[in-house]
């Protein structure tokens, strides 16, 4: 499948942005590239400062990354991991260009300039992937006044109307309804017609990145037990679930979440749809919370991340996991030459 992808075409790209530069986003990259085949299938693209990379590869005893100013040309040849320095639109004054393991403005102007940069050449097909190192919001919005997350933020640059969060491991994908709101607003949140979007969408990506020609998929309830405990699920999610299966989706639901991650767990489902952001992440992050990866569905390139924050409080003091980030650059290699496979 790979060579057919790659005959006659350039190398799939896939670019990384840096994360947070005050927290373990550049030492995880850096260990995590270090981790992949020597003659890996993809060319993969460090956005962030070189400073930080530099003191980071310093710390960790990392090899260098060969640099690139240009996309639009051939990259340089006997390498796959390069580097682009976006410090162009950022320009730190302090000796050392960034504040370990703080909540910081410069910290966050790094970053985001990393992300527009990466988000920018994806939208103009210059990407195939891009794989985001985690960001903290409260010092995204210290540069970007809106900022609500990594999924928000790529769907609004690339015009993507309809998208989701799925968390994604070897025996468990599951997609969220609603994402980052108190949980006394879900059942206000919650419509047939926003359940049945995020089912689409699920649907939609297990068969074009995943191979998979009829997936199952299954829908949490709400309550507990259903309706035993409330009205919602007949109202709200039963309808949506029957117009999935109007349109020939193979879709379950709503079903009890106590008993549904169980069997999805055993394979019975290729994917769970989860109300609400602990409902779904709970399970998911007990089975894969070192090797769990986020993806976001909707956009017009394939966009995964680690399933893990900023961890600044262990930012260059002791050695961080780099098996979220791996698992979320292999996964992103995978997807993006299944897409165009």
């Amino acid at each position: 499948m790979t060579q057919h992808y790659l005959r006659g075409k350039r190398r799939p790209r896939i670019g990384i942005t840096m994360g947070d530069p005050g927290g373990v986003g550049p030492e995880v990259t850096l260990k995590a590239l270090k981790k992949l085949p020597l003659r890996p299938a993809c060319d993969y693209i460090i956005f962030g400062s070189k400073a930080v990379l530099d003191y980071a590869r310093s710390k960790f005893r990392i090899p260098r990354c060969a640099q690139v100013r240009d996309l639009k040309q051939p990259l340089p040849r006997g390498t796959q991991i390069h580097f682009y320095d976006v410090c162009g639109e950022v320009l730190p004054t302090s000796r050392l260009p960034f504040d370990i393991g703080r909540v910081t403005q410069r910290n966050a102007a790094l970053a985001f300039a990393a992300i527009k940069k990466a988000t920018k050449l994806a939208c103009e097909g210059e990407l195939e992937a891009i794989v985001t190192a985690p960001v903290n919001k409260e010092a995204m919005r210290l540069v970007y006044r809106g900022f609500t997350g990594h999924t928000e933020y790529l769907a609004k640059t690339s015009g993507s109307k309809h998208f989701a969060m799925m968390f994604v491991s070897d025996r468990l994908k599951v997609t969220l309804v609603t994402v980052h709101v108190p949980l006394k607003k879900v059942s206000r949140l919650l419509t047939p017609r926003l359940i049945a979007e995020k089912i689409t969408l699920t649907d939609q990506f297990l068969r074009n990145h995943f191979g998979i020609k009829r997936p199952r998929l299954a829908v949490c309830a709400l309550n507990p037990h259903g309706r035993e405990t409330g009205p919602e699920d007949e109202a709200v999610v039963r309808p949506a679930v029957r117009r999935m299966q109007a349109k020939r989706i193979r879709v379950e639901g709503p079903r009890s979440a106590d008993q549904l991650f169980h069997d999805a767990y055993e394979g019975r489902f290729d994917a769970v749809i989860s109300m609400y952001h602990d409902q779904g992440l709970a399970p998911f992050k007990m089975i894969a919370f070192r090797d769990g990866v986020n993806v976001t569905l909707g956009l017009p390139f394939v966009r995964t991340s680690p399933d893990h924050g900023t961890a600044y409080d262990i930012a260059y003091k002791r050695p961080a996991d780099p098996s979220s980030m791996l698992s979320a650059i292999r996964l992103a290699g995978v997807l993006t030459i299944c897409r165009r496979s």
